[in-house]
């Protein structure tokens, strides 16, 4: 079921992904991509499966980068820099986290997909 989720997220051509794991015993899990056009504008998709909760912050290198409504365990969300989200730098090795209430619940690694 997990593999019918991730078809919602868009194709990233020249942008970089992470699948995130859970630590510290979180048991969920996710993928994350991001994306900067030629004109500056970043984009962000995430996609998480098994986490608890009704919400989940997004941080790109120790930086906030968005909110996530969780319902029934589940999250998806799309998020742009062209409709005003605050969009953080990133680059190939960047460092993703799941936090929720300050404790990091998923974590991953970006590379160029």
């Amino acid at each position: 079921m997990f593999g019918h989720i991730l078809h919602l997220m868009p194709r990233i051509r020249s942008g970089y992904k992470a699948a995130l794991i859970g630590v510290s015993g979180f048991t969920g899990r996710g993928m994350i991509g991001l994306y900067q056009g030629k004109n500056g504008t970043k984009s962000l998709s995430v996609v998480l499966r098994g986490i608890a909760g009704r919400s989940a912050e997004i941080h790109v290198d120790g930086s906030h980068a968005a909110t996530i409504a969780i319902k029934n365990g589940r999250a998806v969300g799309r998020f742009s820099s062209a409709k005003g989200h605050a969009l953080p730098d990133f680059h190939d090795g960047t460092n993703i986290e799941i936090r929720q209430n300050g404790d990091v619940v998923l974590t991953g690694v970006l590379s160029r997909g």
